[in-house]
């Protein structure tokens, strides 16, 4: 509660004298006796600045130094109020001291508007002296014809500061009020005195130079079809959240036609809103006034400030140092303000033109800016993602089981490009959730919709969309390639299950896309190359008399219709991108009948009958012509430059079953030797991480970058210095920031792991430093990945089998699930989890085989169905359960893990590979002969079925 919101003008000056005296007296006091005297830093503990003893030493010379400036505020203030005239100093909470000292001197004497305001006005004993010339007025009023005053009416809560300020630009000159209306009777009957409350609707006496209130009409908005509050918003203010302002200045109005706004979704073409005062166009110039007390004519700059700014407001506003007069560039004084001003003056806070903002620099939730400088649309880098949980997925179902004498080795990914990877990235943290694991990215994807509009650019940071039925788009200018490949590549990520179709001549694929375009054909559902530009159109005019002729099938009006009765009708969006520099006649003639037929052209060119717009090298509309013309001026395209391009359309290839020829390099960890004495932390990796210190567990879930500092270093045993370090965990922060945010980490994982161990350890750094590199201690840290790397050396350096069969079983003991399960980190995911999960998989393959040889079927099931659960979509995993079950003779156990793998299948809508299929097929025909009736003949004598492990081929008929 402020002192201007209490009953009465002493209660106001007791508050204000307490508050002064607590800042004043009380701050040293508490500082002189708990932190006297001060411990300083050692250079020692400057270098790392996370320590308590820099942090409380900064603490307290920042408090320190806020107290000094309070203080020399308050001395230039006292200063200020005894000359009867404000400070020209500029200083911190000077505002605070002169609404303290303000609030003090003269709240006894303050006529407020009753009955709650209390705003503080001087005496009147202080006034005679300082405006003579209004006193002298104040007494003439009477007699003259030309007044010097302007009469205003007293409003609710009202005070004389508020009123000098809203009406005569600067509160200070509530002494003139006074002075003018000293003695007078008010409306009430009443004389006006000092200390007495402003009774609300009485007249008072203001200086002749007194602003008029301005009357407004307040702004509207007329609704047009398609828009909402939320755009409106947007529109006048620069922000859409203001929508609900608009809202409930509107809520229940009547409006054309008699209907009312009820509902902020709900508006209708014609309404006439009631838009809110403030905005981009609010700010309004007031007119400068000349005053009548000659010591005014030189008044400082900040107050002449005051006097030509808003005035509509009615609460205290400080000037800010944005408002004041700069000084004279040669003299470094400021110059006098003219009294007749030939131009329309300007306020003092007008903001500053905004000049356009490069195409590179445009930043939105909705878009992602690469690398290599392109720039596209989220939903884009979703279709990117799914292509790449498609081809990890590919490779996962195809997967062989390794032989028993084969070495098993974590390899090292196939790395990607850098439009690839920060798409990817942009996908991961579009959402606060753990990212979606491969197989339901991909199958959550699914989708038989055709698209019906394309995202084209941006314009303030909001998507542009485009409908695509009818689309007739042309482009020239320096950027034109750059975005007919974004929308091409844009279309081909929702080309699955017959939802677009592209069609393009080979000559401008080639040019778009580089000749490689041709051999990934057969990969790229729904683009078509033609061998020239003609048979392109001729396949353009094929598809409008085709769909033409199954509209007036179904009886339907257009396309849209159509689809909604009829989904299962394969009728994708179709866009024709070509080279035409002038405009085809006939390709014009044919555009023209699209619209209802969701067809559509993007043209390299100009269109005749189209939009053609203009696109410079910054990928930004400079001129457009056509019906399109509205929705795309000022736009910034979307765009991508032939080498980002040409890796998302492999991208999207391989996601579609292009085999990869990355040829497989084993990427081991260097393990470090095992420690010879007891590890107080462990440090489980594989599963769900944990960490426990002698056996009591250690929550670091509320230090994510410690937990994630420690993953890393787990990672790379052999240690990163810092600036790895902080390329992973904080790559958009500088390097200065970022190397406090790392010492930060660092500490608060030491200082976890230490408060949980026994007191002997409490000295130990669990991770050390050796000249500028940071690695985990080994000799009191046990990683239960390090031991799973060594158990996978260790199988392949054994030369008997019995060696390897013991070393894979530690392997599989470790295998808890995958690596940091649950850990939503970029660089994790994209280098090291679904390497490490698929080697995991081939050493418990491996190990069941080695069961399975040894004749322990038992435990060679329980290792398949390991494999399994750790990857469920690896099929030679799931396989190698059934074809063991099918050779025990339990088929029901058999034929429930095939039915889970063909469900999965299906939901991917993935064939089996062949060798599935066989074992499918004689887990088929073992039921078949299980089931089939019994011969007559009770000769019992003939010996069981037994099947090898690599055949399910009977041994003997059954009869």
């Amino acid at each position: 509660m402020t002192m201007y919101g209490l009953r009465h003008p002493l209660l106001a000056r007791t508050a204000a004298s307490a508050a002064l005296t607590a800042l004043l007296a009380g701050i040293p006091a508490i500082l002189l006796t708990y932190f006297w005297p001060i411990d300083l830093p050692t250079l020692d503990d400057l270098a790392t600045p996370g320590e308590p003893i820099v942090i409380k030493t900064l603490l307290l010379a920042t408090v320190w130094t806020c107290w000094a400036l309070f203080a020399l505020a308050v001395a230039v203030e006292l200063v200020g109020t005894a000359r009867a005239r404000r400070s020209q100093v500029r200083l911190p909470f000077q505002r605070l001291a002169a609404y303290l000292i303000t609030t003090i001197t003269v709240a006894a004497t303050a006529p407020i508007a009753a009955p709650r305001a209390l705003i503080p006005a001087a005496a009147v004993a202080t006034t005679s002296a300082a405006a003579p010339n209004h006193a002298m007025a104040a007494e003439a009023d009477k007699g003259e014809t030309a007044k010097p005053y302007v009469t205003y009416v007293v409003q609710p809560r009202d005070t004389l500061w508020a009123i000098a300020e809203k009406r005569l630009g600067d509160p200070m000159r509530y002494r003139e009020i006074i002075a003018l209306n000293q003695g007078r009777t008010m409306d009430d009957g009443q004389l006006f005195a000092q200390g007495e409350w402003l009774q609300p609707g009485s007249t008072l006496h203001l200086p002749a130079d007194a602003a008029k209130p301005e009357h407004a009409r307040p702004r509207t908005h007329t609704v047009t079809s398609g828009e909402t509050l939320w755009g409106i918003s947007k529109q006048h203010f620069g922000k859409g959240i203001q929508y609900k302002k608009i809202f409930k200045l509107n809520k229940g109005r009547p409006q054309p036609g008699g209907s009312r706004l009820t509902d902020p979704d709900v508006l209708e073409p014609g309404w006439r809103l009631i838009l809110p005062k403030h905005g981009r166009d609010a700010q309004k110039a007031k007119p400068v006034h000349r005053r009548t007390l000659s010591h005014h004519a030189a008044e400082p700059a900040h107050r002449r400030a005051l006097s030509s700014g808003p005035v509509a407001k009615a609460e205290t506003r400080q000037p800010s140092y944005r408002e004041t007069a700069s000084p004279h560039p040669t003299t470094g004084t400021v110059p006098p303000r003219s009294v007749i001003n030939s131009s329309p003056p300007r306020p003092p806070a007008e903001p500053a033109p905004q000049t356009p903002r490069p195409a590179a620099a445009a930043t939105s939730s909705e878009v992602v800016i690469l690398p290599q400088g392109g720039m596209m649309a989220l939903s884009f880098a979703a279709g990117v993602a799914v292509a790449l949980a498609a081809t990890r997925l590919h490779r996962r179902r195809r997967l062989t089981a390794p032989t028993i004498d084969e070495p098993v080795s974590v390899f090292v990914p196939e790395p990607q490009p850098p439009a690839v990877r920060a798409l990817e990235q942009a996908h991961r943290s579009d959402s606060e959730a753990a990212p979606p694991d491969d197989f339901e990215l991909v199958s959550s994807a699914f989708e038989i919709e055709p698209p019906v509009a394309l995202k084209a650019g941006i314009r303030d940071d909001d998507p542009v969309h485009l409908p695509l039925s009818g689309l007739n788009l042309a482009l020239t200018g320096p950027g034109t390639d750059d975005c007919i490949r974004a929308i091409v590549l844009a279309l081909l990520t929702q080309a699955d299950a017959y939802r677009a179709s592209i069609i393009i001549p080979a000559q401008d694929a080639k040019r778009w896309f580089g000749d490689t375009i041709t051999a990934l054909i057969d990969h790229l559902p729904g683009l078509r190359l033609t061998a020239t530009f003609e048979e392109a159109i001729n396949h353009l005019e094929e598809q409008l008399v085709s769909r033409r002729g199954i509209l007036q099938d179904y009886e339907s009006d257009d396309i849209h219709q159509l689809r909604q009765a009829e989904p299962g009708e394969p009728l994708p969006a179709l866009l024709l991108a070509v080279s035409c520099s002038d405009g085809h006649p006939y390709l014009d003639t044919l555009l023209t009948m699209a619209a209802r037929l969701g067809l559509g052209a993007v043209l390299a060119g100009r269109s005749p009958s189209g939009t053609t717009c203009e696109v410079d090298q910054d990928h930004r509309i400079t001129e457009v012509a056509g019906p399109l013309g509205k929705e795309l001026r000022d736009v910034t395209l979307f765009h991508l430059p032939p080498d980002a391009a040409a890796s998302v359309l492999h991208t999207l290839a391989t996601g579609n079953g292009l085999p990869t020829e990355h040829p497989e390099q084993p990427a081991d960890l260097p393990v470090p030797p095992p420690s010879t004495t007891p590890q107080p932390v462990r440090f489980t990796l594989l599963g769900e991480p944990t960490i426990d210190v002698h056996g009591t567990p250690v929550d670091l879930s509320r230090r994510t970058k410690a937990l994630e500092l420690f993953v890393l270093l787990a990672l790379h045993p052999r240690g990163l210095d810092r600036e790895e370090i902080c390329e992973h965990l904080w790559p958009d922060l500088e390097e200065t920031l970022a190397g406090y945010r790392f010492h930060a980490a660092l500490k608060d994982l030491r200082t976890a792991l230490r408060d949980a161990s026994a007191p002997n350890d409490r000295k130990t750094h669990f991770v050390e430093r050796s000249g500028k590199t940071y690695r985990i201690e080994p000799q009191h840290v046990d990683v239960d990945l390090w031991a799973f790397h060594q158990a996978l050396a260790d199988a392949r350096t054994a030369t008997k089998e019995q060696a390897k069969l013991t070393a894979l079983e530690t392997a599989a003991s470790l295998c808890r699930g995958q690596l940091g399960q649950g850990l939503k980190y970029d660089w994790l995911d994209q280098d090291h989890r679904w390497p490490l999960t698929i080697a995991s998989v081939k050493a418990l393959l491996q190990l069941g085989a080695l069961h399975e040889h040894a004749g322990d079927n038992e435990r060679a099931l329980e290792i398949y169905d390991q494999a399994c659960a750790l990857d469920p979509d690896v099929e030679s995993a799931t396989r190698s359960a059934i074809r063991l079950l099918t050779s025990l003779g339990r088929t029901d156990e058999a034929r429930q893990r095939a039915r889970h793998l063909m469900a999965r299948l299906n939901t991917l809508g993935v064939a089996p590979s062949p060798e599935t299929r066989a074992v499918l097929q004689q887990l088929r025909t073992l039921q078949t002969v299980m089931h089939a009736p019994k011969s007559p003949d009770p000769d019992r004598s003939k010996p069981p079925q037994t099947f090898s492990r690599d055949s399910l081929t009977a041994q003997e008929e059954v009869p």
